[in-house]
C-alpha cells in the first residue's frame, strides 16, 4: 500500500488556471507534457506503486463495479464557453510511464479520461488503462494536481471503456446522458498529439455495432474531429452532459492498397468512433441515479 507520505508528496499542485481558457492563460504543451511525465515517473520510481502493471492487468478484467455517484439529470442548452470551461474542469490527463528497449528513462503513454463521479472516479477507454508495458499510471486535473491511479473498477473491452479510481474528493464530474440522438450537436475535448485542452464541434451522425479485433459493441460515430492521443475525451452535449468519449478514428480509402505491405491511397474521409454513455453507466451493477 502507498505510504500516506509518499501519496502526499505525489498530489503536486502547479496552478490553479484552467489552461488555453483565453489568450491570457494560453496552455504551454511541453510544459503539461513535462509536468505529468515528472510526476508518473516519480511514481514509478517510488517502489510503492498503488497499481502495479500485474494488478491492473487482473483487474481490467472485472466486468462491473458497485453503484456510483452518477447524475443523469439533464440541464439547460449553454454556451460554447461554457462547454468549454465545464469539460476543461471535468477531464484528466492520465499518463502511464513505462521504459523502452533502447533507453533507462522513463517515458509516457498519454491519454485522457473525464470525472464522472465527485468521490474521485473517471472514466476512460478500455484500451487506455489495459496496456501491457505500463508500469506506473496516474492523471493531473484540471487545477495540474496528479493523482496516482489506485484501482480500476471495471472495464469493458467490447465497448473500449472502463472505470478508475483515485483518492479525491469534491471534484467537477459531468452528468451523463445516454439518449442523445443522431443528428444532435456535440462537442468534443481533447488532447490531439499532444496540443492539450482543444474543443471542436460537429453532431452525431449515426450508433453503429463494431465488429473489430480491438471492439465489438455498439459505437457513436461523430463529426467533431480528433486525432490521436485523444482517446478518453469527453463528448458533450449542448448542456454539457457527457454523451460519450473519444475511442477510435478510421479513415475511408478510394483505392484499397494493391498489397499489404502498400499505403492506401485517396483518403475520402475520417470516421470519428465514440464510446457511449450507455457503456459507462452499464458498468455499474445497478441504474445510475
Amino acid at each position: 500500500m502507498l505510504l500516506p507520505a509518499l501519496l502526499s508528496s505525489l498530489c503536486l499542485t502547479f496552478s490553479a488556471a484552467i489552461p488555453g481558457l483565453n489568450v491570457d492563460s494560453a496552455t504551454d504543451d511541453q510544459a503539461v507534457f513535462a509536468k505529468l511525465e515528472t510526476a508518473t515517473s516519480a511514481l514509478a520510481d517510488s517502489n510503492q506503486i498503488p497499481l502495479t502493471r500485474k494488478e491492473r492487468l487482473a483487474q481490467c478484467q472485472r466486468a462491473h463495479t458497485a453503484p456510483l455517484n452518477f447524475s443523469t439529470r439533464p440541464g439547460e442548452k449553454i454556451s460554447g464557453p461554457e462547454i468549454f470551461q465545464r469539460a476543461a474542469s471535468a477531464s484528466v490527463l492520465i499518463g502511464t510511464a513505462y521504459k523502452c528497449d533502447k533507453c533507462n528513462r522513463w517515458h509516457n503513454y498519454l491519454a485522457c479520461g473525464v470525472i464522472v463521479d465527485p468521490q474521485g472516479v473517471i472514466a476512460t477507454n478500455y484500451h487506455v488503462v489495459s496496456g501491457e508495458t505500463g508500469e506506473a499510471m496516474g492523471v493531473l486535473t484540471s487545477d495540474e494536481k496528479f493523482y496516482p491511479v489506485l484501482e480500476i473498477l471495471a472495464a469493458n473491452k467490447a465497448n473500449d471503456v472502463a472505470l478508475l479510481r483515485i483518492k479525491a474528493s469534491n471534484l467537477p464530474a459531468l452528468p451523463l446522458r445516454d439518449t442523445a440522438p443522431v443528428g444532435a450537436a456535440i462537442y468534443c475535448y481533447s488532447h490531439p498529439a499532444n496540443s492539450f485542452g482543444c474543443l471542436s464541434e460537429g453532431i452525431i451522425s449515426r450508433y453503429n455495432k463494431t465488429h473489430t479485433e480491438h471492439a465489438t459493441g455498439v459505437f457513436m460515430q461523430i463529426t467533431a474531429d480528433f486525432a490521436k492521443g485523444s482517446s478518453g475525451g469527453p463528448i458533450l452535449d449542448e448542456s454539457g452532459c457527457l454523451i460519450g468519449l473519444v475511442s477510435s478514428t478510421s479513415t475511408v480509402f478510394y483505392d484499397n492498397a494493391p498489397n499489404k505491405a502498400a499505403t492506401p491511397t485517396n483518403p475520402q474521409m475520417v470516421r470519428h468512433n465514440c464510446t457511449t454513455a450507455r457503456a459507462i453507466l452499464d458498468l455499474c451493477a445497478s441504474e445510475a441515479k
